[in-house]
C-alpha cells in the first residue's frame, strides 16, 4: 500500500471530504486502509461518520458502505447512520431494506429515519420508487413504531404527523396529534403543515395563531397553504407578518410566494420579491427561476420571463414547460413552437404538460396544422399516452378554426369517452362562430357530465343572446335556477401602490368610486367620438337597448380601468385580472382606450392574455 500523502491528512479527520477525494474505488480502498492501520476506525462515531457518507454517494459506494457494517455491533450507532443517510438522501425507499436488515431490535433513532424515509417517499414524484404505495407505507411504519413500543417518542411522533400529512391523510394526521400530551414546536408545526397540505387553512391558521413559537418551517406552511387553496391575498399577508417577525425566508418561501403573485397578477410584488432574492444574494436556484418565469410569464410580462429563463445556468423540463406555457398564454403560438423546438434541439425530453402549453399555443394563433402534427407525436414519437387534456385542446384547435367537421371527427375517433374539457371546447367554438344548434349539442353533451356547469349554461345563453332567441335565453336561465346554479359574478382586480384592488360589476364602494364614475364619463365620450358603439349582444335580457348599454357600462373591467387610468401615472402600463372570459364589448372598448389614452393595457381573463395597444389587441380578436 503506497504512503498516504501528507495533504490528504487532513480529510481523515472529515469522512464527507474523505469520500469526496475517493475519485476511484482503489483509491477509496486505499484511504479506508489507512484509516483502519491508523486506529481511527475504532471511533465508533467516525465509523458511523463515514458510512454515512458513503450512503449518501453514488450506488457505487453505496455498495461498499454495506461492507463496513459491522455482523455483530454492540449498538445501533452504525446502523443508524446507514438508515438515516437513506432516507435523507435521494433514494428514501431502500431505507426500508436497510430497516429490514438491521442486526439489533430498531430503537427510537431508527424508527426516527424509517419515518422520514416514508414522510420523503410520500412527498417525491410518481416513479421514484416503482412499486411502493406512499400511503400504505405510512400505516405500517406507524403500526410498527405502536408495536415496539416508540410511538410515544416526540422525535418519531412529529415524524409520524409529518408523514401523514406528506401522505396525504390529513385525518390519520389530527389522530396522531390529538395523542400527544404535550406536543413541542416541531409536532405544533407538522400539524400545521399537515392541515395547510390537506386544505384546511382556516384550521392550521388557529393552530398556527395559538402557537407562541413560530420557525420558518412553520411559516412557510401557511403561505404554501394558503396558495394551495387560491387565498393568495392572505398568503402574502402571512409573508409581511413573517418578515416583520424576523424569520428566516429561503427559497421554499419565496416560491409560494411568486406563486401567490401569478395567481394573483401582482406584478409589482413579483418584481420586489426577485429584487429582494437578488439583494441578498440568493443563488437562483432551478425551482426558483422556475417560479420566477412562471410569475412573469402569468403576469403578461413575457419579455422579463424569457429574461430570466435565459440568465438561467441549469434548466430542467418544468423550467422549459413554463416558458413554452407563458408564450402560449400570452398568445405567441410561433414563438411557443420555436421554444418547444429548441426544447428539443437541447435534449429535453417534454412531458405531458408542455404538449398542453404547445397545443394551447397552436389554438390561440389559429396554428391548427401546427397543433395537429404536435398532437400526433404525443405518442407516436414521445411515446406519451395522450391525457384528456390533450384530446379537449385539439378540439379546441379544431372549433376555434370553425372546422367544426374535423372537430367532430377528431371526438367520434377518440379511443376514451369525451370529457367535459372537450365538450367545454366545442360548446365554445360554437359561441366564437355563432353556431346554434352545435352549441346545443355541445351543451347537452356536458351537463351530462357537469349538471351544474355555471360556464357552460352561461355560454349557451350568450350563443342565444347573440341570436337574439329571448326563448332560448329564459330556457337556460330557468334551468340554472331550477337547478340551484349561480353565474360566478365578474371581477377584476388591479395593482396599485403595493395593493391588488377588486371590482366587481356594477360595484360601487370603492372609496375613490366618485372619480371613477366621472372617469367612465370621460372615456366613454372621448370613445364615442371615435365611433365607439356599445355592443350589446352578450346581455342576457331582453331589455330596450338603452339599458343594456347602462348594464355593460358597469362590467368590472371597465370599473377597474378607469381606476388605472385616474390613479397610474401616464405611460404607466394598465394591468387587470378577470375571473371571466372578456366579452365582446369590453374588448372592443379596451382596445379603443388603448388608443385614445395612448396607453399599453394587459388583461387576463379566464381563457387568456390580452396585450392592447394602439388600438389593436394581441389576441387579433381571436379569442
Amino acid at each position: 500500500m503506497l504512503p498516504l500523502p501528507r495533504r490528504l491528512d487532513p480529510l481523515l479527520r472529515d469522512p464527507a471530504t474523505l469520500v469526496a477525494a475517493a475519485s476511484t474505488q482503489r483509491h477509496l480502498r486505499e484511504l479506508h486502509a489507512h484509516l483502519l492501520v491508523s486506529g481511527r476506525l475504532a471511533s465508533r462515531s467516525l465509523h458511523a461518520a463515514l458510512l454515512a457518507s458513503l450512503a449518501s454517494s453514488d450506488d457505487r459506494h453505496l455498495s461498499y458502505a454495506r461492507l463496513l457494517l459491522p455482523r455483530r455491533p454492540a449498538t445501533l450507532l452504525v446502523h443508524n447512520s446507514l438508515l438515516r443517510a437513506l432516507a435523507c438522501g435521494q433514494r428514501p425507499h431502500l431505507a426500508f431494506g436497510a430497516f429490514r436488515d438491521l442486526p439489533l431490535a430498531p430503537d427510537n433513532y431508527s424508527f426516527t429515519f424509517l419515518v422520514r424515509a416514508a414522510t420523503a417517499l410520500a412527498a417525491s414524484t410518481p416513479g421514484v420508487a416503482p412499486g411502493l404505495d406512499a400511503n400504505l407505507i405510512a400505516g405500517s411504519v406507524h403500526a410498527s413504531a405502536l408495536r415496539r413500543g416508540h410511538a410515544t417518542d416526540t422525535h418519531v411522533q412529529s415524524g409520524v404527523v409529518s408523514m401523514y400529512a406528506a401522505a396525504g391523510d390529513v385525518g390519520a394526521a389530527r389522530t396522531a396529534f390529538a395523542e400527544i400530551a404535550s406536543p413541542d414546536v416541531v409536532c405544533v408545526t407538522a400539524m400545521v403543515g399537515a392541515l395547510a397540505t390537506g386544505g384546511e387553512v382556516d384550521a392550521a391558521r388557529e393552530l398556527f395563531d395559538g402557537t407562541p413559537q413560530r420557525d420558518h418551517v412553520a411559516w412557510n406552511a401557511m403561505i404554501a397553504g394558503y396558495v394551495h387553496v387560491g387565498r393568495s391575498r392572505e398568503a402574502l399577508k402571512v409573508f409581511d407578518k413573517m418578515q416583520h417577525a424576523g424569520a428566516a425566508v429561503g427559497e421554499a418561501t419565496l416560491v409560494s410566494v411568486l406563486t401567490a403573485c401569478a395567481q394573483l397578477g401582482a406584478l409589482e410584488r413579483g418584481k420586489w420579491v426577485h429584487s429582494y432574492l437578488c439583494n441578498r444574494g440568493m443563488r437562483v436556484s432551478v425551482t426558483l427561476g422556475t417560479a420566477l418565469v412562471d410569475m412573469y410569464s402569468k403576469c403578461g410580462a413575457v419579455a422579463a420571463a424569457m429574461d430570466v429563463f435565459e440568465s438561467m445556468g441549469e434548466r430542467n423540463v418544468y423550467t422549459w414547460t413554463s416558458a413554452v406555457s407563458g408564450l402560449a398564454m400570452n398568445g405567441m403560438g410561433r414563438q411557443c413552437l420555436e421554444l418547444f423546438s429548441r426544447m428539443g434541439r437541447a435534449g429535453v425530453e417534454p412531458n405531458g404538460v408542455t404538449f398542453v402549453a404547445v397545443l394551447r399555443g397552436c389554438s390561440m394563433a389559429g396554428l391548427v396544422d401546427e397543433g395537429r402534427a404536435c398532437f400526433d407525436s404525443i405518442k407516436s414519437k414521445h411515446r406519451i399516452d395522450p391525457w384528456l387534456e390533450h384530446y379537449g385542446c385539439t378540439v379546441d384547435l379544431y372549433g376555434r378554426a370553425g372546422r367544426f367537421d374535423d372537430a367532430i371527427s377528431f371526438i367520434n375517433a377518440m379511443p376514451v369517452e369525451p370529457h367535459e374539457g372537450v365538450w367545454g371546447a366545442l360548446l365554445n367554438a360554437s359561441r366564437i362562430h355563432k353556431n346554434v344548434e352545435l352549441g346545443k349539442y355541445a351543451m347537452n353533451k356536458l351537463i351530462a357530465i357537469e349538471s351544474k356547469n355555471d360556464a357552460a349554461h352561461v355560454l349557451l345563453s350568450n350563443i342565444y343572446a347573440e341570436s337574439q332567441n329571448w326563448k332560448g335565453v329564459s330556457n337556460v336561465r330557468n334551468m340554472m335556477k331550477a337547478k340551484g346554479v349561480k353565474k360566478l359574478p365578474g371581477c377584476s382586480a388591479i395593482e396599485f401602490d403595493g395593493r391588488v384592488y377588486e371590482f366587481f360589476v356594477g360595484g360601487k364602494t370603492h372609496p375613490r368610486y366618485k372619480e371613477i364614475e366621472m372617469m367612465l364619463a370621460e372615456m366613454t365620450e372621448r370613445l364615442k367620438i371615435q365611433g365607439y358603439v356599445a355592443n350589446t349582444k352578450d346581455v342576457m335580457f331582453d331589455i330596450e337597448e338603452e339599458e343594456k348599454e347602462g348594464a355593460i357600462s358597469l362590467h368590472s373591467e371597465k370599473l377597474a380601468l378607469a381606476f388605472g387610468l385616474i390613479a397610474l401615472p401616464e405611460g404607466t402600463e394598465i394591468r387587470i385580472v378577470k375571473n371571466l372570459r372578456v366579452c365582446k364589448d369590453c374588448h372592443d372598448y379596451t382596445k379603443l382606450v388603448s388608443k385614445v389614452f395612448n396607453r399599453e393595457i394587459v388583461m387576463r381573463d379566464r381563457n387568456r392574455f390580452h396585450h392592447f395597444k394602439d388600438g389593436a389587441c394581441s389576441c387579433k380578436d381571436y379569442w
